[in-house]
């Protein structure tokens, strides 16, 4: 009595059996075999699993070596081979619609083949395998390389022509690339050498930041602690405490600019203060036409040719070939007051002064003694002169 292979399902002519006929059984048995090694197979899915047919003894699609899977599909189905028969299978998923199939027993582990992808598969009756995982020698692709997961090359990997990274590519060696031609703007890579030459070209060669010259530099944010130099176009916005400035030009709106160089001095036509100048207040000199001091000034020491000091209190001291109105000088003196100017003693060409107390002279004339007093004339002898002021 015949049986069948588990496999390719051929029949096995029991010993005696057939005579006369075996050699038909025997010429289909050689067409099944050629079917398993070189059939090919269509396949039409609809929208659902498909088992394969698995016959004894005569044609089916199961033996086939390739299966060409057609149909449209609206996801991702099942090619449904017979469980327990190891067999090796070619599957091209040339179904319309972009999904994947699968491929695998009623049972175990299937493989996914994309869209479009020919793959080649295994099973050992149970699981199905990917039959080509890697490259025991070297491995050439004369056309497109696609890879939808990761690719890993351990070894060397010669790209003739183009190599197309839809997601990330990572180059743990480092990598190299030949460097593109200088000014090329394309989306090449750009090498260390190129970055090198382009940067230069465009700028020269930076030095450190401590010795740098550079035009048109605008500095955002952080600090910038020993600039030096000259520039007459220096802008500074909102400088608090610039401290030991030299011919900071432009400051804008600083506040406490402190220890200004000795050989550097403030130059312009307005000097203006927002609020009022402090400090000691001595070593004023030069010449203003137009020099006013507001406020009542207490005490103007050393003050020369001082005109219109308002309400000026204790103005002492001459200048240098001034003298003092004395009752023996006064003959000699042209008096005029300054307006307001209270206890103004001893000042020389004090102009328009009204009110000046204490300024009480007398002296001799040769023909009586002189007088000069807020008071109204009193006393005195004949050939006195009595000035009332």
């Amino acid at each position: 009595m015949s049986t069948y292979t588990t496999s390719l399902k051929i029949q096995e002519i029991a010993s005696g059996d057939q005579s006369g006929v075996w050699g038909a059984t025997t010429n289909t048995n050689w067409t099944l075999i050629e079917q398993a090694v070189a059939g090919v197979q269509s396949i039409i899915m609809a929208n659902a699993n498909y088992t394969l047919t698995n016959l004894n003894g005569v044609s089916d699609e199961a033996r086939n070596m390739v299966l060409v899977v057609q149909g449209t599909n609206s996801g991702i189905y099942q090619i449904v081979a017979p469980l327990n028969q190891p067999k090796m299978y070619v599957v091209y998923n040339n179904t319309t619609g972009g999904y994947a199939i699968t491929i695998g027993a009623s049972s175990g582990a299937v493989i996914t083949i994309p869209n479009g992808v020919t793959a080649q598969v295994y099973t050992d009756g149970t699981n199905f395998y990917s039959a080509q995982t890697g490259s025991a020698g070297n491995f050439l692709v004369n056309g497109n390389l696609s890879v939808t997961g990761s690719q890993v090359d351990v070894g060397n990997m010669s790209i003739g022509g183009t190599l197309g990274v839809t997601g990330a590519a990572s180059l743990n060696g480092g990598g190299t690339s030949t460097t593109p031609t200088t000014g090329d703007n394309t989306t090449k890579i750009a090498t260390t050498a190129f970055v090198t030459t382009a940067v230069t070209n465009a700028t020269g060669s930076l030095g450190t930041m401590s010795t740098q010259n550079a035009n048109n530099v605008a500095i955002t944010g952080g600090s910038i602690n020993g600039a030096t130099g000259t520039n007459s176009g220096l802008t500074v916005g909102n400088a608090t405490n610039a401290t030991n400035a030299v011919n900071a030009t432009n400051a804008t709106t600083a506040t406490t600019a402190n220890a200004l160089n000795t050989s550097n001095a403030y130059q312009g036509t307005t000097f203006t203060a927002t609020t009022q100048f402090s400090g000691p207040g001595t070593g004023l000199t030069g010449t203003a036409a137009s020099l006013s001091i507001g406020g009542n000034a207490a005490t103007a020491t050393n003050a020369t040719n001082a005109t219109n000091a308002t309400n000026a209190t204790n103005a002492t001291n001459p200048a240098s070939g001034g003298s003092f109105i004395t009752s023996s000088n006064i003959a000699s003196q042209s008096v005029s007051f300054a307006t307001n100017a209270t206890n103004a003693t001893n000042a020389t060409n004090a102009t328009q002064a009204t009110n000046a107390t204490a300024v009480n002279g007398t002296g001799s004339n040769g023909y009586g003694n002189r007088t000069v007093s807020s008071s109204a004339p009193s006393g005195g002898s004949n050939g006195d002169i009595w000035y009332q002021v």
